[in-house]
């Protein structure tokens, strides 16, 4: 499949996409990155919105609509219970596809 992040789409081939750094928003319209994972809160429980990894892109195709998410510094995602992320490893690559 076509990277959308080149510029076209893999869907209809279209050659306009908007990229968007998405984003929460949470009291007093306080904004914050929406990311893969956050760090646990100190004092409260949950989520620490201030402590992100992998902050998310969305390219969408100007004609059609397809979106695709990607995540920044994906190999920097912490792989934990704690973090609610598990690492799934498919087999081992043959090469190229084709």
């Amino acid at each position: 499949m076509r990277d959308i992040r080149k510029g076209v789409c893999p869907l209809c081939e279209a050659n306009e996409i908007i990229e968007s750094i998405v984003a929460e928003f949470a009291n007093n319209n306080y904004e914050s990155p929406m990311c893969v994972t956050y760090d646990a809160r100190w004092v409260a429980e949950g989520r620490n919105p201030l402590h992100g990894h992998g902050p998310l892109r969305m390219y969408v195709c100007r004609d059609c609509g397809y979106t695709q998410w990607f995540a920044d510094n994906s190999a920097d995602i912490p792989i934990d219970a704690e973090h609610r992320t598990r690492l799934i490893k498919g087999p081992d690559s043959e090469g190229p596809y084709r």
